[in-house]
């Protein structure tokens, strides 16, 4: 199990938490046992007591559990879950940009409104205008405004006023042209973050 990043408040893995919790119980009732604390959240007193003296992590997939029965809030408790998963919080952050990466580049893949936006500025009736070039596309609005908003994240497109200007480079914006580009500045881009 790993620490998360230092959050005011918060206790740096889940079982300093365990362990404040039950220093907190024992405040209220002095008499307040390991054996208690267990039949609380639902497992058996020495597997607790274990955890507790670092001879043992947390059992795999308890954190949620226990820490819906401690009431803890979502983030705590997703910041918890998410360092028990990771060997650490680099490779946490690292895990989470190569998914974003993932995930753009399957919308790149599987989005055609991409390449189609950077030919159709070369038509010679080109409108700024994201409901005409819908429509001129054949594809939803909001299909176009992601494969919009994806180009010029990844600056393969500027929009300044009425002024579109393909920064690709292609002279070919085509499906095949067009993913290369975009998966190598995505690539650049993950590894950049």
């Amino acid at each position: 199990m790993s620490s998360i990043p230092a959050v005011p408040g918060i206790p740096p893995d889940f079982r300093t938490r365990l362990r404040e919790e039950l220093s907190r119980r024992r405040l209220v009732n002095r008499r307040y046992s390991v054996r208690a604390f267990g039949e609380f959240l639902g497992v058996d007193h020495s597997t607790l007591s274990q955890v507790l003296r670092g001879i043992r992590p947390v059992p795999a997939g308890c954190i949620r559990e226990w820490a819906a029965r401690l009431r803890l809030g979502a983030e705590e408790t997703a910041l918890y879950a998410a360092a028990d998963l990771a060997d650490d919080f680099e490779s946490l952050a690292r895990r989470m940009r190569h998914m974003q990466w993932m995930a753009e580049a399957a919308a790149l893949m599987g989005n055609s409104a991409h390449w189609q936006l950077l030919q159709l500025l070369r038509a010679p009736d080109w409108r700024p205008d994201v409901r005409w070039m819908a429509q001129r596309l054949d594809v939803e609005v909001d299909r176009l405004n992601d494969a919009l908003a994806r180009l010029l994240r990844l600056g393969l497109l500027s929009v300044e006023a009425d002024v579109w200007r393909d920064l690709s480079g292609l002279e070919d914006p085509g499906a095949a042209n067009l993913v290369e580009l975009a998966l190598a500045r995505l690539r650049m881009t993950m590894s950049a973050s």
